[in-house]
């Protein structure tokens, strides 16, 4: 429409132009034969008397050099010639407009006579000075009145159209966020009858869409529900903690198990229903979910029972945690005299070398039993000399600020590989290398994590990655761990953004993983942290995927790259309920163009189990041992 309207004004401005040229020379026409008329009219007299001085100040008086340029008088009987000449000088008229604009000099001759009798012929050449001033005078008025028409007619005519548009506009933003799985209220229907159909449409399209990602989400919550979670407490089952009974074990991992017994649960169901059970046990639940974090599992293992697996934690910790417990349990019974017994136990086991998913779970029972006789305090703890040398909080605290000063963190890196056996990216594994003796993350980091000296820890060893990524342009993408606390952090998180800033070239190769217990307990602080590595064009991931039972709905919002599922999730394909649980979740996350990444992969006969049921990471021990063999 602007094209048009400036071909418009552009074809307006041309025949104006020309008008005025041509008007300009007619006129140039008409000024010299009405000249040329006039004087010789007013010749004629001194033209019979020969009186030639006066013939002389008849030229003169009526030519000047504005409008003609050359003025000859010949006398036939006399035999002489008048001549005046004039330059043809033209001021005020750029060379390159008279270049293109020719106005060529107009001649007229005129036969005077007397009666019969020819006296002279007078020639006379006009000026065109005067009237190409006049055309450059007339040009830049036409140019300056066009173009504020155009400039004024352009603006009212992209405030029209941005009216007209706007719903236009709003739709291809609102096209833009759900194609990033995004999905807003809905656009406000116009008053433009063609875009009223279409958004109608697209609103319409738009709620089908969401409440397609609503229901999958749904679908994934009650499928984990149905396979790792107690129902009425939204706690773990008994199967979801054997599985990660299992994987502590396996493992070199130090710590215990806090076993929980609540016989005023007991009680209440024996007496007043289930109804009243199942409310002690929410309101007990509730309140032992603010001990969790990201390394521990609590469960509810009987109608009355309650276990924490606490690794990496001391057994002054183990004891504090089952006090809290206790105390918790305590709150239960409305006793505003304290002179009722205790309705509860603790019993407190911490891991041996040798322990068994059946030794560890029959130490805790009997730990149970001797806490019951115990009135003072219903706790008892079973330890043994190997954990009488564990470090304390400080000790590893002090550890980690000694490793900081003096550069002791190494790094090893474990690859992620998608189904086509592609490189995802490379985890990267901190450790502590002093001397002889090797620390790891998992048992420091806890500590750290306590004494809220994540931040310190976290901006370290990001800064060293930076570093070896800016020195190794092969190296890449990396995925590096944050912990909780620096998540919570404000100055972390600072810290952090202008660290992006600075390394936008860095931004395809390196990823950051986020706990999933910090979308849960710190929400508002993970959210920011989240807008801002998308704002700066960087990628992020979420380690221990469903492992709080967290409902998946939260993806949409916060979109990350990927998800690491929790091993609980991947470890028992075979199993019909967990397989179809798996499928809904890597589904969901499919749909919002998540990678679902499978942990602890051990055989290859798992990577091919999960790959038909859409997860498309693997990472573990059997991904380590095929690069390998690639290698040889």
């Amino acid at each position: 429409m602007l094209i048009i309207f400036f071909t418009l004004i552009t074809s307006v401005f041309v025949i104006q132009f020309n008008t005025t040229r041509n008007f300009l020379r007619e006129h140039q026409t008409t000024e010299i034969d009405n000249a040329v008329s006039a004087v010789g009219m007013a010749l004629a007299p001194y033209l019979e008397t020969g009186d030639d001085i006066a013939m002389e100040s008849v030229i003169n008086a009526t030519f000047d050099g504005s409008f003609y340029n050359k003025v000859s008088l010949e006398l036939f009987q006399e035999n002489k010639k008048i001549e005046r000449a004039y330059p043809a000088k033209i001021t005020g008229v750029p060379e390159w407009f008279r270049s293109r604009i020719e106005i060529t000099s107009i001649t007229r001759t005129s036969t005077l006579t007397s009666g019969w009798m020819q006296l002279g012929e007078l020639t006379v050449t006009s000026n065109p000075a005067h009237a190409y001033q006049k055309l450059w005078h007339a040009t830049m008025q036409l140019v300056f009145g066009f173009s504020i028409t155009f400039l004024f007619g352009g603006v009212l005519l992209v405030f029209i159209l941005s009216r007209v548009l706007h719903p236009l506009k709003a739709i291809q933003k609102s096209a833009k966020a759900m194609s990033k799985n995004q999905f807003g209220k809905p656009l406000q229907v116009p008053h433009t009858r063609e875009l009223s159909d279409v958004v109608k449409a697209f609103n319409h399209m738009s709620a089908q869409l969401k409440m397609h990602f609503e229901q999958q989400a749904q679908e994934a919550d009650r499928l984990r529900i149905r396979a790792f979670q107690d129902p009425v407490s939204g706690l773990a089952n008994r199967s979801y903690l054997i599985t990660q009974l299992q994987s502590w074990l396996n493992g070199s991992s130090k710590g215990g198990v806090v076993l929980l017994r609540v016989d005023l649960i007991k009680d209440s169901y024996e007496k007043s229903g289930y109804e009243a059970g199942d409310k002690l046990v929410e309101k007990l639940a509730n309140r032992i979910k603010s001990l969790t974090s990201d390394n521990f599992t609590i469960a509810r293992l009987t109608q009355a029972e309650f276990i924490l697996l606490a690794p990496n934690t001391s057994t002054s910790e183990l004891v504090s945690l089952g006090r809290s417990m206790l105390h918790m349990s305590e709150e239960l019974h409305s006793d505003p005299l304290d002179v009722s017994p205790v309705q509860a136990a603790v019993g407190v086991v911490v891991r041996n070398e040798s322990d068994t998913i059946s030794t560890i779970l029959a130490q805790a029972d009997n730990a149970l039993t001797q806490a019951r006789q115990q009135p003072k305090e219903p706790l008892t703890v079973f330890d043994n000399a190997q954990q009488a040398a564990t470090m304390g909080k400080l000790q590893w605290k002090a550890l980690v600020d000694e490793a900081i000063a003096n550069n002791l963190f190494r790094f090893k890196f474990q690859k992620a590989i998608n189904d086509n056996g592609e490189t995802l990216h490379k985890e990267v594994f901190a450790y502590i290398q002093k001397g002889e003796e090797r620390y790891t993350a998992g048992q420091f980091v806890g500590a750290v994590e306590q004494l809220n000296a994540g931040p310190q820890l976290d901006m370290h060893i990001i800064e060293q990655l930076f570093k070896k990524l800016e020195d190794d342009p092969e190296l890449g993408p990396i995925a590096v761990n944050i912990t909780q606390s620096s998540i919570s952090d404000t100055g972390f998180i600072r810290w952090l953004c202008n660290k992006m800033k600075a390394n936008q070239d860095l931004s395809e190769r390196i990823l950051f993983e986020l706990p999933e217990i910090s979308f849960i307990k710190h929400s508002n602080d993970t959210d920011l942290l989240c807008e801002m590595i998308h704002q700066n064009s960087f990628a992020f991931g979420i380690d221990n995927f469903g492992h709080n039972f967290s409902s998946v709905s939260y993806l949409s919002k916060v979109l990350p790259a990927y998800v690491k599922l929790d091993f609980a999730y991947t470890t028992q394909v075979d199993n019909e309920v967990k397989a179809d649980l798996l499928t809904s979740i890597t589904r969901t996350a499919s749909n919002l163009s998540i990678t679902a990444i499978a942990s602890r992969v051990e055989t290859t006969r798992q990577i091919n189990k999960l790959a038909e049921m859409q997860v498309k990471g693997f990472q573990g021990f059997v991904v380590d041992e095929m690069k390998r063999e690639e290698a040889v």
